[in-house]
């Protein structure tokens, strides 16, 4: 009886403790936003996105709030592919327990769609984006879980497209976020290319669906482009405005469609106007890969980086040995090494 009853309390301890063990791992839940702000869309774009949200390993066991940290995706990824094996969960698993960043939750949001996914615009035909984001996800993510609201305790940050979003929200939101890292964005400014150059006009004039431009990536990209910043309800099958047009057998470019896109998608030409809700932010920093495949991207940068400096916005810009994606995760592991203590520097935790 007496080895019974040992047995029966090992049992029970072993049992304890794997409660206990499992109630100081972190996770990831997921919970799905039905969005008005992209209901009634053009383009199929289902409105219910599917949010992915880390929470450490001590949100479970206590009741304090915690800081957030934004995470915006670029084209042809998903939040599903960044915590696909594990490694980001473990990177910020290992930062929190080693003291190199503040407990903190991340929420990854859901900016998938046709084609290869969202260029962040704010069209009622493409889906109002920035609307999603400030008026459903922002709130959501701080009605559910237990979350600072000030904007010292929320960062956004970004890759490539995903970056360039985390800098128009703070260019046209201040007071959204405190703190803002930008990895390798896109639509900075122009390249040294002719942007005309790049997409096949008479492949996007004559096509019907996303698989009449599978063979030109540049063609895609510049098509969810267009369906972000030059919207046109009237104009199926991407309800888009072009910026070179066909006419008979002649493709002329429309310099107004040019001027319009240019004016509301580059965040350049944005910063007249944009300068003073920058100057806000408490920790700014871009960084992007030198050896990009499409070095108008780099050029951009430099260019925009100094567009920066002449409008008095302090911050922080690094061209790194690179190309715009590898030195992130793998490599050189930038998002552990370079983006983790940028956080741990501007994040607060009230």
């Amino acid at each position: 009886m007496k080895y019974i009853a040992n047995l029966s309390a090992f049992f029970l301890m072993y049992v304890c403790l794997a409660l206990n063990s499992h109630a100081e791992n972190s996770r990831i839940e997921e919970l799905i936003i039905t969005s008005t702000a992209l209901d009634g869309n053009l383009i199929g774009l289902n409105p219910e996105r599917k949010i992915r949200v880390y929470l450490p390993a001590s949100y479970a066991r206590g009741k304090h709030k915690y800081p957030v940290i934004y995470y915006f995706h670029s084209l042809g990824w998903s939040n599903q592919k960044l915590f696909a094996d594990g490694k980001v969960q473990r990177t910020l698993d290992d930062a929190i327990k080693n003291g190199k960043l503040i407990d903190c939750i991340l929420v990854a949001g859901d900016f998938t769609g046709p084609g290869l996914g969202s260029f962040y615009g704010n069209a009622p035909s493409s889906g109002r984006w920035m609307d999603h984001i400030t008026r459903e996800l922002i709130p959501t993510i701080d009605q559910r879980f237990r979350t600072h609201k000030s904007a010292t305790a929320r960062a956004a940050i970004g890759d490539m497209i995903g970056a360039y979003a985390a800098i128009k929200l703070a260019m046209d939101y201040p007071g959204l976020f405190g703190s803002v890292y930008a990895m390798h964005p896109f639509g900075t400014a122009t390249g040294e290319t002719l942007m005309l150059s790049r997409p096949d006009w008479k492949q996007m004039n004559a096509a019907k669906n996303w698989a009449d431009l599978e063979s030109n990536i540049y063609s895609r990209v510049f098509m969810l482009m267009a369906q972000a910043y030059l919207p046109n309800p009237d104009k199926p099958p991407f309800y888009a405005d072009l910026m070179v047009e066909q006419h008979g057998n002649q493709f002329i470019v429309n310099a107004k469609n040019v001027a319009l896109l240019q004016q509301n998608f580059l965040l350049d030409a944005r910063l007249p106007t944009s300068a003073n809700n920058l100057r806000q932010l408490k920790g700014f920093k871009m960084d992007w890969g030198r050896y990009d495949d499409n070095p108008d991207h780099v050029y951009a940068n430099q260019k925009f980086t100094r567009a920066l400096d002449d409008f008095g916005v302090i911050h922080q810009a690094e061209e790194y040995s690179g190309n715009a994606w590898n030195q992130y995760w793998e490599g050189e592991e930038r998002f552990k090494n370079e983006i983790i203590p940028f956080l741990n520097r501007h994040l607060r935790s009230k």
